[in-house]
């Protein structure tokens, strides 16, 4: 099966206070459609978690068209498009019920040793490029994030027990709702991005404290999480 598609209705514990589809739900809607298709392809969680190796997503390029709304049903496509030396990629288009285009996304994923933490650069072997599908959501990679000069501490969070995914780590979709958590209301009760890039840079853990830096300038906010000087994720927002 070289794409997986899968229908939903969006309920609305996922939207936010216009009704729309919130960032953080659609994360959880892109990986775990990932992980999915990873399973049938043949190098899922299962299969990969037998040699201590895990799948981390590293990069997402997001381009939002149109947010699902409350209640709306939509259909979720992803496909893996082989890889390079370091990364694997992924692309996800996201339709209404008439298959118009609502959001396109691109993704990269690394390999990582569970024990060791490491990469492990090429850990699929002879399963490397299977179900490989040769079309593009997004033509080019999600990029590395350029930070501004201008970025500011906001705030501190620690790391907590609801924050922590099955790898024992803060789950991706976490980062998402952090960072909108300290833009400014005023940024988000207003226009809905129209793009949003973010970097996975290192894992965090239960207990860590993160401080969060920001820089809002015209049509573009970016916020950074660190830990002791070292950037754990980057999430960046076009309006």
């Amino acid at each position: 099966m070289k794409s997986l598609t899968e229908s939903f209705f969006v309920k609305s514990y996922e939207t936010d206070l216009k009704g729309n589809l919130k960032l953080f739900s659609l994360m959880n809607i892109v990986q775990e459609m990932a992980g999915k298709h990873a399973d049938l392809l043949g190098f899922g969680y299962e299969d990969l978690i037998r040699d201590n190796t895990a799948w981390v997503l590293s990069r997402l390029k997001m381009k939002i068209l149109r947010l699902p709304r409350w209640r709306e049903e939509i259909s979720a496509e992803t496909w893996h498009k082989g890889g390079d030396s370091l990364f694997w990629y992924r692309d996800f288009v996201v339709c209404d019920r008439y298959n118009h285009e609502m959001i396109l996304a691109t993704s990269s994923w690394v390999t990582i040793d569970t024990l060791t933490r490491r990469l492990k650069r090429r850990a699929l072997v002879e399963k490397d490029y299977k179900g490989i599908e040769e079309r593009d959501a997004i033509a080019e990679r999600a990029e590395k994030i350029l930070l501004p000069p201008d970025m500011e501490f906001v705030r501190k969070r620690e790391v907590l027990f609801s924050d922590l995914d099955i790898n024992g780590h803060t789950n991706n979709a976490k980062y998402i709702e952090w960072a909108l958590d300290t833009i400014p209301f005023g940024i988000l009760s207003g226009a809905a991005p129209r793009e949003m890039s973010v970097n996975f840079n290192t894992e965090s853990r239960f207990g860590d404290n993160i401080n969060f830096y920001s820089s809002f300038s015209s049509g573009r906010v970016v916020v950074e999480g660190k830990r002791d000087g070292n950037s754990i994720f980057t999430v960046q927002l076009i309006f």
